[in-house]
């Protein structure tokens, strides 16, 4: 369906929103106000909050290759999907690839962004080699939904995720993503994108790539660092962004990123209570299951990674049982 722009207040939906969820267990009762002609609680002061206690997620290092390969990649069998012997769970192998700059690096560049650009050459490379080796890109609805409600996945899928909405995303993966008929998710900083912060995308952008059918997913509104915030500072994070970017281009939000990989127990409870069905990690690997929806496992590509070196991750995560 056509996403469409719904004429809401957007100040108002996120506080209602980030208000209705960061009620728990001994929560306050709310005073009400009226905030641009919605009806929304206003909560005391957060003096009670505690950070809960952090819980930290499986190491995120990848381990170094024994050897790079230097020939083309080969096409390598498919991970096909398979149901678990308790029909309650489903797992699955499925590479999900975790991207954030497509652009050539500045001049000036540090490691770090570095590390994070890729460029248009290279992402036509690795585009061109997935579509080669039959690989089938879906989203991470799509996923979630074969994890959740058993829906079939094609043969040999695939992952394509994009951090924090950069300009460079819309103007350089998007014709690529069109080019070979690959969906993929995006997942914005709402705020950023708001502010209309340089270097990122406008809502017209993020609102195109809804319509050419990409899923639109939440990396909260200001990137934050969310493990060990309080519950009312998550809720705000995590709700807010929700109620901003279905405000703005009127598309479901159910996908969810943890900024920088870092979130606690708290942070899950509040995304399951927000309506919210899965979330990735930066937790290298693949295997996938619908007892964890909420910590997805990803391949980060870096910006060294050729064609030849991405076919060579995705075989070792096929066969390292990660």
């Amino acid at each position: 369906m056509t996403p469409k722009r719904i004429l809401v207040t957007v100040p108002a939906a996120i506080a209602f929103a980030a208000a209705s969820f960061a009620m728990g267990p001994g929560a306050q009762t709310p005073a009400v106000v009226q905030i641009a002609g919605a009806i929304v609680p206003v909560f005391p002061a957060d003096e009670t909050d505690t950070p809960t206690a952090t819980w930290t997620p499986m190491a995120t290092d990848t381990p170094a290759p024994t050897s790079t390969p230097t020939s083309p990649p080969t096409p390598m069998d498919s991970p096909t999907p398979t149901r678990t012997a308790t029909r309650s769970v489903r797992a699955v192998r499925v590479p999900i690839l975790m991207y954030h700059y497509l652009s050539v690096p500045p001049p000036d560049a540090d490691i770090y962004r570095l590390d994070l650009s890729v460029t248009p050459d290279t992402f036509e490379a690795q585009m061109k080699y997935l579509a080669s080796a039959g690989y089938h890109p879906i989203r991470i609805s799509d996923l979630t939904d074969y994890l959740l409600n058993g829906t079939q996945l094609p043969s040999k899928p695939i992952v394509l995720t994009f951090d924090d909405g950069y300009r460079d995303n819309y103007e350089n993966a998007l014709p690529v993503l069109k080019k070979y008929k690959f969906p993929a998710t995006f997942f914005i900083i709402a705020q950023f994108i708001d502010d209309q912060k340089p270097g990122y995308m406008t809502w017209d952008q993020v609102e195109d790539l809804a319509i050419e059918g990409m899923e639109i997913g939440s990396h909260t509104l200001d990137h934050i660092d969310l493990r060990g915030k309080s519950r009312s500072v998550q809720a705000s994070e995590i709700a807010g962004s929700k109620a901003m970017i279905e405000s703005r281009i009127g598309t479901p939000v159910e996908s969810f990123c943890y900024p920088s990989g870092q979130y606690d127990a708290q942070t899950i409870s509040i995304l399951r209570s927000t309506g919210y069905l899965a979330a990735t990690t930066e937790i290298q690997g693949m295997y996938q299951s619908s007892n964890d929806t909420y910590q997805l496992r990803r391949i980060r590509v870096r910006g060294s990674y050729s064609a030849a070196d991405l076919a060579y991750w995705i075989k070792y995560f096929t066969q390292s049982g990660k």
